[in-house]
C-alpha cells in the first residue's frame, strides 16, 4: 500500500512537470509574438497589409513589456 502511496506521488510529480515543460514549449513555439507574425508572413490567403498589421500589434504589444526589463530599446538624446 505504502510502495503505491510513493508511486502516485512521483508519478503525478513527473506528470505536472511535463505537462508544464508542454505549455511552455507550446507558447514558446506558437503563441510567442513572433510565432504569430511568421504565421501570418508565410500564410497564402494573408495580404502583406494584413501581416503588417499584425505585426504593428504585435510589436506594441511586445515593446513595453520589453521596455520595462530590458534598457537595450531607450532612446539616446544626442
Amino acid at each position: 500500500m505504502t510502495g503505491w502511496v510513493l508511486l502516485s506521488i512521483a508519478g503525478t510529480l513527473t506528470l505536472l512537470t511535463a505537462l508544464l515543460f508542454a505549455s511552455a514549449w507550446v507558447e514558446d513555439r506558437f503563441l510567442s509574438p513572433e510565432a504569430l507574425v511568421a504565421a501570418a508572413v508565410r500564410s497564402k490567403s494573408a495580404t502583406p497589409e494584413q501581416a503588417e498589421a499584425l505585426a504593428a500589434q504585435q510589436l506594441e504589444h511586445a515593446l513595453p513589456l520589453r521596455a520595462r526589463s530590458s534598457s537595450r530599446l531607450e532612446v539616446l538624446e544626442v
